[in-house]
């Protein structure tokens, strides 16, 4: 068992702390009530722990005494991505501002910081509603769920006002260009290494798809974006704690191959709902198939839906009912049965090439990374390499799940690869068929 730790970071609304190896999980709260980090610790474990870390801003730097170890919260974010995750940076982006640091081996070696965050995006989303009185705490609640929904309702004074998630990204672009330069001043587009998005408002996917479109070619969302420098704290090893960084002035993609609903809870719901991704394959990335049309697609559908650089149909009789941004996934569901188990998950990842001019590459990557998950146990079955579906030539497999079966299909765009998971019980299985048709016959980059 590992030794005792402790982290806390002091943000701009109090003190967030982590810790494990107390007789428990390791777990992560809020402890804002009280105040200064040597009161959260005497609050909490009744002295300070052998073992105790301050995570820091690079802009803020270190604060407080009796610390034996402080750690700028980039590093901290890095190592809890993996220490060979390929993180070369962070852009963390609050509640009162951003900040883009590069990462390396540990230590800080450039960055930079700015006002734009999720207090400025409130503001922008005041205006947009002309509510300059309108509760703080009922503008950002509708901030937060037009992340992961397309559409929401402000509830104010004058009475209800809806937002759409479109409108919305119309206003938030501007903060969040001077977000994006940010990070363009310390690690250029096109640049190696992953770049990780923490704080808050990475849960925003405007955020991500502009990252996207501006030319870097890997962008992660990291899963608990608000947590991922206090927690991450607790996996830098107890040997290899860097040394403090001193931050200067201005200054190839990692796949996971195979989607898979058999991980972390399986398909989350209630605005969480989306299939998470197994453990990556032999370091692979997800599964491929080629994407050539054939045919006419099935009956339109209802409208289109745009998000996370792919665009595709919306089925007659089905609604986005939420999604995950470090996945770019979006997900569908029976507007009759929301909470239903049959849904249908759309995501996006980076190939790292163009699988048009390689095609032979994508075939035997696509084989071998199948082949090893079934011999590792994964419950997949009914791989076919060139099956037609949707008016496509796709390859498909099959995945049995404890809530239904999974049909999976996947379209090659250009150096995207679009991922389209359809889970159905018996009784939904021609409703979902005929749905999961509609989006893979429409489905392409943006």
């Amino acid at each position: 068992m590992p030794a005792a730790r402790v982290a806390l970071q002091v943000g701009s609304t109090g003190i967030r702390v982590a810790a494990r190896g107390f007789g428990g999980p390791p777990w992560v709260a809020d402890a804002a009530q009280w105040g200064e980090p040597a009161d959260v610790l005497a609050e909490l474990f009744g002295s300070s722990p052998a073992d105790a870390l301050l995570v820091h801003s690079c802009r803020r730097g270190p604060a407080g005494s009796g610390w034996g170890t402080t750690l700028p919260a980039p590093v901290a974010a890095a190592m809890g991505a993996g220490a060979d995750g390929g993180v070369r940076a962070v852009l963390d982006v609050g509640a009162t501002g951003a900040e883009a640091a590069v990462v390396e081996g540990g230590r800080v070696l450039a960055a930079r910081s700015g006002d734009a965050g999720g207090d400025r995006l409130d503001d922008a989303l005041v205006q947009l509603l002309d509510a300059a009185d309108a509760d703080r705490a009922e503008v950002r609640r509708v901030r937060e769920r037009l992340s992961l929904h397309p559409r929401a309702t402000a509830h104010l004074a004058g009475g209800a006002v809806p937002v759409t998630a479109e409108r919305a990204a119309q206003v938030f672009a501007p903060v969040l260009d001077e977000a994006v330069a940010l990070l363009a001043g310390v690690h250029p587009p096109g640049a190696p290494g992953a770049v990780l998005l923490v704080g808050g408002v990475a849960r925003t996917p405007l955020l991500a798809e502009m990252l996207d479109a501006a030319g870097w070619p890997e962008v992660r969302v990291a899963p608990r974006p608000e947590t991922a420098a206090v927690s991450g704290a607790l996996l830098v090893p107890e040997n290899g704690l860097p040394a403090a960084s001193v931050p200067v002035g201005r200054a190839a993609p990692e796949r996971s191959w195979l989607p898979s609903a058999r991980q972390s809870g399986g398909w989350r719901r209630r605005g969480r709902i989306g299939l998470v991704v197994a453990a990556s394959v032999g370091g692979a990335g997800t599964l491929l198939a080629a994407g050539s049309v054939l045919g006419a697609p099935p009956a339109p559908g209802v409208g289109a839906l745009v998000q996370y650089g792919y665009r595709f149909d919306l089925p007659a009789g089905w609604a986005h009912s939420g999604g995950q941004p470090e996945r770019r996934r979006t997900v569908l569901t029976p507007a009759a049965a929301p909470l239903g188990s049959d849904l249908i998950a759309v995501e996006r990842s980076p190939l790292g090439y163009d699988a048009a001019a390689e095609p032979a590459r994508a075939a035997d990557e696509l084989r071998a990374v199948f082949d090893a998950a079934v011999a590792a146990g994964s419950p997949l079955s009914g791989f076919e390499p060139a099956a037609a579906f949707a008016g496509r030539t796709i390859a498909r497999y099959r995945e049995q799940e404890p809530h239904g079966v999974v049909d999976w299909y996947v379209v090659l765009d250009g150096d995207a690869q679009l991922s389209v998971g359809c889970r159905h019980t018996a009784a939904g299985a021609a409703a979902v068929r005929a749905a999961c048709a509609r989006v893979v016959a429409s489905l392409t980059r943006s």
